[in-house]
């Protein structure tokens, strides 16, 4: 109970907030902290060109319109009265399959946009998901120094009686108290390493509090999930090229052009005003010489991003390996380091009650006392760094934290 108490009000001076009645969720925690990174209107940034794509592709023009005025006359010449007025619309058209490629190219942006936040969301949860074990281990580490600071306030006590009734020297206290100082520092270091810690939390995500216990347990999947922030975006980076090279081929040739003209002239002052109606349609010749360049380019890009799919594969499925690897090694430390901590614990017992006794002197007891802090504080690390490889395994295989 001393040392709870000790804790809440290490946390209440420090200023670092205790738990609300209604703590966030983790799944909150991870969104709060997504709205406040850099790189969050990127999503929203490519969803815009989307809606641009998309705009174009509904247009009815493969193109702006295009409006000519034209006048003629011979007042410079003869002066016979010849006058022409004309006025022409121009009418450019989709080329056969275009529109079609330009609506594929909409969703394939619309859907990147939508992949940007979820990649956002996974790596902010990585970020989030670390700052969290950064927390618990200052905690447990703060913790454990208190327990241990007032355990060795407790020996010095008793270690003092022993003296007045004359069973211990004096030096006796002083190497007590020396031990009672180190923790002393020891927790003062734990405090301030704690409050660093929440101070980077409180920044990162604008929450002061940690989300509410959630259990971190392995997930079923075995391989990477093609739902894969990474890996999708990958994928939807070769269909943008794919779509933007398959453009580049329809576009060989500049769009047809509809033109409709109305004319007004006469042929001398006596004539009268002749009206006339014609329509017309151009139709540019797509040669391969003049779209070789376009095509090599567009076939470079998809070459490109084939290879980074290739890559990100590759590399996934390395950091997933080293996340399966490092998982296996520290559940092999997490058995080791319960081992240690239960020989320490029974050979601390045995110090003390041989000391309670006076079969041994006040230094193998000390020893064995930090024998037993150093596996106990051992144990908690262990237990932490298992749930943080549990979480980076999750992480590796595509896997965001609700």
């Amino acid at each position: 109970m001393k040392q709870s108490f000790c804790y809440l009000l290490f946390l209440g001076i420090s200023g670092i907030a205790l738990p609300a009645v209604a703590a966030p969720t983790l799944g909150e925690v991870i969104e709060a902290a997504a709205q406040r990174h850099p790189d969050q209107k990127l999503s929203a940034a490519r969803q815009q060109v989307s809606e641009g794509y998309r705009k174009q592709a509904d247009a009815w023009l493969g193109g702006d319109p295009a409006i000519g005025l034209a006048h003629w006359t011979d007042e410079f010449g003869g002066e016979q009265g010849y006058r022409e007025t004309g006025a022409s619309v121009a009418l450019p058209l989709w080329l056969p399959g275009q529109r079609k490629v330009r609506r594929q190219l909409a969703n394939t942006l619309q859907t990147q946009g939508e992949t940007l936040a979820q990649l956002l969301k996974w790596q902010v949860a990585g970020e989030v998901m670390e700052r969290i074990w950064a927390l618990r281990m200052a905690e447990s580490e703060l913790l454990l120094d208190i327990q241990h600071l007032d355990s060795a306030a407790a020996l010095e006590k008793a270690v003092a009686r022993r003296v007045e009734a004359g069973e211990l020297p004096r030096s006796e206290v002083l190497m007590v108290q020396q031990e009672k100082l180190n923790r002393e520092a020891l927790v003062q270091n734990a405090q301030t390493a704690l409050a660093g810690e929440q101070a980077a939390w409180s920044s990162y995500t604008g929450i002061a509090d940690l989300p509410t216990s959630f259990s971190v347990e392995s997930t079923p999947l075995k391989e990477i999930s093609e739902q894969h922030p990474l890996l999708r975006l990958a994928q939807l980076g070769v269909e943008h090229t794919t779509m933007q090279k398959r453009e580049t081929r329809i576009a060989r040739r500049e769009n047809p052009v509809f033109s409709l003209y109305v004319k007004r002239d006469r042929g001398i002052e006596q004539d009268p005003y002749n009206d006339s109606l014609g329509a017309e349609i151009t139709v540019p010749f797509g040669t391969s010489t003049q779209n070789a360049p376009a095509l090599a380019e567009a076939s470079e890009q998809l070459a490109h991003s084939e290879a980074a799919l290739t890559r990100t594969r590759r590399e996934l499925e390395l950091k997933l390996i080293h996340a399966r690897q490092e998982l296996e090694r520290t559940e092999k430390a997490l058995t080791l380091a319960g081992h240690r901590d239960q020989l320490a614990q029974k050979r601390m017992n045995m110090s003390q009650r041989a000391f309670d006794l006076g079969e041994t002197d006040l230094y193998l007891l000390l020893q064995a006392r930090e024998q037993a802090v150093n596996a106990a504080r051992e144990l908690k690390r262990s237990q932490i760094q298992r749930q943080r490889a549990v979480a980076q395994y999750n992480l590796a295989l595509g896997v965001i934290p609700e």
